[in-house]
């Protein structure tokens, strides 16, 4: 039972270190207002302090979003959720060249080092989902069950 509590207190310590919420005073103020200029109808925005980057959650239409910043204000990845219809063309004639029986459920899009991904949920009825990584261009990447 030590051993337990001990585990405990070691995992709750651990993400403490590793991810810090932040107010949004915390957040250098032309790094906060660069984000508001650019996201205008971002609601529910959550700060946090990562590894010595600035990381901001928040939703645009509903729709889930990060962005990590170095502390000089620069992006260094961003993830966003996205629709089927949002999706580059070549993502989705891969994804339905390659899985012709299933449908895009879930897409979200990754952008770092200037290069974009499309991680793309796909169902099928009775069949468990696929995750697939599609490059911008269409290039398949992987697959996890």
């Amino acid at each position: 039972m030590k051993k337990l509590r001990l585990s405990a207190v070691a995992l709750i310590v651990t993400a403490t270190v590793s991810a810090q919420d932040l107010m949004t005073d915390q957040v250098p103020t032309t790094l906060n207002r660069s984000f508001q200029e650019t996201y205008p109808n971002a609601t529910d925005v959550e700060w946090e302090m990562e590894g010595g980057n600035y990381k901001v959650e928040f939703d645009v239409d509903k729709m889930d979003n990060e962005i990590w910043y170095s502390k000089d204000g620069n992006i260094l990845k961003a993830e966003m959720e996205m629709t089927e219809r949002d999706l580059p063309t070549a993502v989705k004639t891969t994804a339905k060249t390659k899985y012709p029986k299933y449908k895009i459920d879930e897409v979200e899009m990754t952008e770092e080092n200037g290069q974009k991904t499309y991680e793309v949920e796909l169902e099928k009825w009775f069949q468990k989902d696929k995750k697939v990584i599609i490059a911008e261009d269409g290039t398949f990447i992987s697959e996890r069950s």
